[in-house]
């Protein structure tokens, strides 16, 4: 009695492992060339697609941070680990289980990843110095030329600003953007992106902005592609209790101060701690927005009606 009572647990408890581990099983490929469209959509449809059916102006909280993140009638999202990690891996082949959230519009692709450092300090935002970073990025860059020649891959020939490194303190939002002019395989193009954090009292949000430029984008449309970071950060609060300002003694504070974690951020490491970038692996600093600049067009298969942004400081938020 008591073998056959043992039997049944044991069998129950491998159906349920199976079925939940099949509930939960990431296919860890790429999507080829020769997949149709078709299948790509069937497959991207299985991901919870959230203001894609019925969109509206709203707020989606981020539990984590305990963050809202206003999302308008124009953009939807991906939210959660499970399908985030799923859509990295047939997108670019390989994982990402840092993203919170991933917001896309007709205007641009937005990675939202909570960082659970601690309180970062403001004290050293002066100890930045743009030239410097800028002069580093060049160098990361330089550095791996050779081999993405010989590799038969894209290199970045040139770097600038589009913006320097700025600090709203009222906002406790800081933003940076550069463009890429790049060679190789695809011939000479541009690229650009947008970082942006946001402090809280536990941590902080770190936002990557990828829009999808061409050649002919002019000097002052860049600019007014970039500001778009700055609206949607406009749009993010930090509930009570979270916020930046809701430090006390006592609380966890981070190892880098603001000056080091945008240093850090954009893979340069003037400012940075010892030890700090060894959390940042070889390929991440080769291709820092590379992986993130594809999924523009790999959202854009769902053929989904364009419509113009709207900023959200015109909006009453409440």
């Amino acid at each position: 009695m008591y073998k056959d009572l043992y039997k049944t647990v044991i069998l129950t408890f491998i159906l349920v492992f199976n079925f939940s581990f099949q509930s939960f099983a990431v296919e860890k490929f790429m999507f080829s060339e020769e997949l149709s469209k078709e299948e790509k959509e069937k497959k991207l449809n299985t991901l919870t697609w959230y203001n894609w059916d019925n969109p509206k102006n709203h707020k989606t909280l981020l539990k984590r941070p305990n963050a809202e993140i206003y999302i308008l009638e124009n953009e939807y999202y991906l939210k959660g680990t499970k399908d985030i990690n799923q859509y990295s891996w047939w997108s670019f082949g390989q994982e990402d289980i840092k993203s919170d959230l991933i917001v896309f519009s007709s205007d641009q692709t937005i990675y939202v990843r909570y960082v659970d450092d601690g309180y970062v300090t403001i004290d050293d935002w002066k100890s930045i110095n743009p030239e410097s970073l800028i002069s580093e990025m060049r160098k990361i860059q330089n550095a791996w030329r050779d081999q993405l020649k010989k590799e038969g891959k894209n290199y970045i020939e040139e770097l600038n600003w589009i913006f320097k490194p700025t600090f709203d303190q009222e906002k406790n939002t800081i933003h940076v953007s550069y463009e890429g002019l790049w060679n190789g395989k695809n011939g000479k193009y541009k690229t650009m992106q947008t970082n942006s954090i946001v402090l809280g009292r536990k941590g902080h949000l770190k936002l990557a902005f990828v829009t999808s430029i061409s050649n002919e984008t002019t000097k002052l449309e860049l600019e007014q592609i970039a500001n778009l970071a700055k609206d949607f950060t406009d749009g993010i609060d930090f509930l009570e209790g979270s916020k930046h300002a809701d430090y006390k003694s006592g609380d966890k504070v981070a190892a880098l101060g603001i000056g080091g974690l945008v240093a850090g951020t954009l893979g340069v490491k003037a400012l940075a701690k010892v030890g700090f970038l060894a959390k940042i692996t070889p390929f991440l600093i080769k291709f820092w927005w590379i992986i993130l600049a594809p999924i523009v067009a790999i959202a854009g298969m769902f053929n989904r009606q364009k419509k113009s942004p709207r900023k959200r400081k015109e909006i009453d938020y409440d």
